[in-house]
Parts: C-alpha cells; structure tokens; sequence
C-alpha cells in the first residue's frame, strides 16, 4: 500500500512538474519578443541576401513592435554566422539569416563543421525562395546563345575562362562544363567588382553572377545575357532561356532561409512565419525582390521550408559529389 501511495505521489509530482515547465515554455512564448531580436546574416552588408533580409527584418519590428536587427557576420562560408546562433539560446531573440552554403553545400565541402545542419536549427520561414544566377560574356565574344557558347568552347579549346565571385558561380560553371563536354578555366575572386571588371575588359570571357549586377553593363551593351542558371526562365528577362532547359537537371539556385538555434517553442515560429509570410506576399515586396534578382512566393510553412532544406542538401550532394569534390 506505502509503495502505491509512493508512486502515485511521484506520478503527481511529474505531471506537476510538466505542467510547469509547459506553464513556463508557454509564458516565455507569450511575452516574446522580450527586447530587440537579432538576425544574424551569414553574408556581407549590401549583399543581395542582406538586403533582403533587412526588409524582412524591418516588417518584423513593426509587426511585433521590437527592433529586429541585421548583425553581419560573414567568413568561412558562413559557418561562423550558423556557430553563433546554433549555440544561441532557444528563446527566439536570436535568429539567422542563412544562405544555401552553410545548410545544404558545406556538409559536402568540409570535413567538420562546428554544427549539425539538419539537427541545429529550427526552420522557420524563406526569405527568398530562388535567386538565380545568369551567364554573361564579353561583347566581343562571337555568341549569343549557350548552344552557340558550347560550340565555341569546342572550337577553341582553352580559351575561355570563367570570372566567378562566390561559391555558387565557381560550382555551377564547372557544372555547365561538364554537361557540355567542354572545358573553361574557372577564375574566383574574392569580390564581386573585379569580376565584372575583368569580364567587361576581356581578361576573362565570361562571369556567372546576379541579374542586378550585370543588367547596367547588358543594358550599355558591354557584356551579353546569355541564360540564367535557374530552373525557370526569370520574370523580368523572359526571353532568356534557363539552363534547365538545355542541360536538364544541372540548374542550381541560391536562396535565403530564416532559422533559430533547435529547440524554438513552436508558437513563436508560428507566428515569425505568418508575419514573414504575410509581408513577403504583398505585390510591392515581390517587385523590390525581383529587382533584387530574386523570386519570392512567402507560402511556405515551417515543415515545408525543413523539407525545402532537405530536398536541397540531397540535391547538392549528388551535384557536387559528381564534380568529384572531395570535403577539405
């Protein structure tokens, strides 16, 4: 009889105790946010994704009525952004604004990593759902189409090279070589200027990098549009064609995610997402983010953007791993 009491004693004890704790996960989702909110961006000030994620951060503070803030902290392919807040509390006042590279390509480009991409972070809402690259030459160099590229990158073995600033240009224009059957040296900078710089003089032939960056050059006539990398043809320049298209299946896009550190209380995500979502889908926003080169929908729930995240890193896998890209 003593041990039956004791254990339902200790069985009321538990139940008392989840209930506190529940009690208490629930106060603390309640109040949030309890002061300003900081975004942590894996890429620098002034790039496309900061942009982007500063208009959702500004719609944040006026739909919760604290500051959300953007803290850039670029390096190491944004692994050290995705350190900092996978070692954040869970709490939902620390928050990060994450590339494709730190969540679905560095799993495949390094050994360790000081966290688990799929087991770190809490999906939350996508910022932009594709940001599509697009090939452009020189004016001088005799094409117009990538059919007509290839042809001449077989006609003129070792003549071409390609200006790529940041990982995705480098990786997809070694993906475009090896559906083609050619070979063209692949230049990387360490900035974006330089690249369009060689690109527009000649010392290089060709630059895969954004719409926004190349559109003044393609409009002066200094450098030729001739696909984006994407896998659809881009809204604003329907007459170019995607390369998905012509080499199917090799079309690779970035994109911008907004995370938390693992264990975020589930009410507070919820509702990160619907206003995320609710000012990504407005007509003007989508426009400054097609300006941005990005495509936009604002639709996704948070299961659907860890799926999202998922699907990518299965992609990247194969992509790079076919490039025969081995993890440093």
């Amino acid at each position: 009889m003593a041990g039956k009491i004791a254990g339902a004693l200790l069985a009321g004890l538990v139940c008392a105790a989840l209930g506190v704790a529940a009690g208490l996960a629930g106060a603390q989702a309640a109040v949030w946010p309890s002061g300003t909110v900081t975004i942590v961006a894996s890429t620098p000030v002034g790039s496309r994704q900061d942009i982007a994620t500063r208009l959702v951060a500004q719609a944040l503070s006026t739909a919760f009525g604290q500051p959300f803030t953007v803290e850039n902290r670029p390096g190491g392919n944004g692994i050290l952004a995705a350190r900092d807040v996978k070692n954040a509390k869970p709490d939902g006042q620390t928050l990060l604004s994450s590339g494709n590279s730190p969540i679905a390509a560095n799993p495949f480009l390094f050994k360790s990593l000081p966290y688990d991409p799929a087991k770190d972070f809490t999906a939350i809402a996508m910022i932009t759902d594709g940001n599509p690259l697009v090939l452009a030459v020189n004016s001088s160099l005799p094409v117009r189409t990538v059919q007509e590229y290839v042809a001449y990158a077989k006609a003129h073995p070792g003549q071409l090279s390609n200006a790529g600033f940041g990982q995705l240009s480098w990786i997809m224009g070694s993906v475009l070589d090896k559906a083609a059957g050619i070979e063209t040296l692949q230049v990387r900078y360490t900035s974006l200027a330089p690249s369009l710089t060689d690109t527009i003089e000649g010392r290089t032939t060709s630059t895969i990098t954004t719409l926004d960056s190349v559109q003044p050059y393609v409009a002066s006539g200094k450098l030729k549009l001739i696909a984006t990398v994407g896998r659809e043809r881009f809204p604003t320049i329907p007459d170019v064609p995607a390369i998905e298209e012509i080499y199917p299946g090799i079309a690779m896009e970035g994109w911008f995610v907004l995370l938390g550190p693992a264990g975020m209380s589930k009410d507070v995500v919820e509702r990160i997402n619907a206003a995320a979502n609710t000012y990504l889908q407005q007509p003007d926003v989508q426009k400054k983010m097609l300006a941005l080169g990005s495509i936009v929908h604002g639709n996704k729930t948070p299961e659907q953007v860890a799926a999202f995240m998922q699907d990518e890193t299965s992609r990247w896998g194969k992509i790079l791993k076919s490039l025969g890209i081995e993890p440093q």
